[in-house]
């Protein structure tokens, strides 16, 4: 075997050992609930040492963040399918908290452990990956004249992220969901869009 293919079938090991405990992890969120889970009890489940966890993910708040990334590139994954980084703000942010939305319907449980637990463990609404995303997206609809100038994309992104965030904690706080997500969702990107968009001409 070449240097070349030892490197690679050990990174291709590392990433399978990392979505094992991902897995593993989250499974047992949805089963005990978050703060009733161990790194311990992450390393029995996945079926490998307490240093392999730690190896990987080095506080348990590093599995919500990872459960974020992982939505995050499946719905960017999604816009980018449908060729829509260049489309108008509106069918980006559209496309992109339809997928955030379906996630969460299809595995609500898990948003349910996981949501609940990144709110009251980490920094969601302080400075989310999320805000940035849709400060990205925002600077790009300015530079195309979609969004006024005088808005800041940065604030603009935080604002929409806030939204997004405190949305999905009202959606996860009764056993059944208590509202259409998507449809909330998109009417707050109606809402946002109106606010900081640019005059139509004249």
């Amino acid at each position: 075997m070449t240097a070349e293919a030892t490197s690679d079938r050990r990174t291709r090991q590392r990433h399978e050992r990392r979505d094992r405990l991902f897995q593993s992890a989250v499974e047992l969120f949805v089963e005990r609930g978050y703060d009733n889970t161990t790194m311990e009890d992450i390393a029995e489940r996945a079926d490998t040492a307490r240093a392999t966890v730690f190896n990987h993910f080095q506080r348990k708040t590093a599995f919500l963040d990872e459960w974020s990334l992982r939505r995050r590139e499946r719905a960017m994954t999604a816009v980018r399918a449908e060729n829509l980084e260049d489309r108008p703000l509106r069918e980006v942010l559209s496309r992109y908290l339809i997928e955030l939305a379906r996630n969460s319907l299809d595995s609500r449980a898990e948003t349910v452990a996981c949501m609940g637990a990144a709110i009251h463990s980490t920094n969601v609404f302080g400075n989310p990956e999320l805000a940035r995303q849709f400060g990205a997206f925002v600077a790009r609809a300015q530079e195309a004249g979609e969004i006024r100038p005088d808005i800041d994309p940065a604030q603009a992104g935080l604002l929409l992220a806030t939204a997004y965030f405190g949305t999905l904690s009202s959606w996860i706080e009764s056993e059944a969901a208590p509202f259409d997500l998507q449809e909330h969702l998109l009417n707050l990107v109606e809402m946002i869009l109106r606010g900081i968009a640019a005059d139509s001409p004249s």
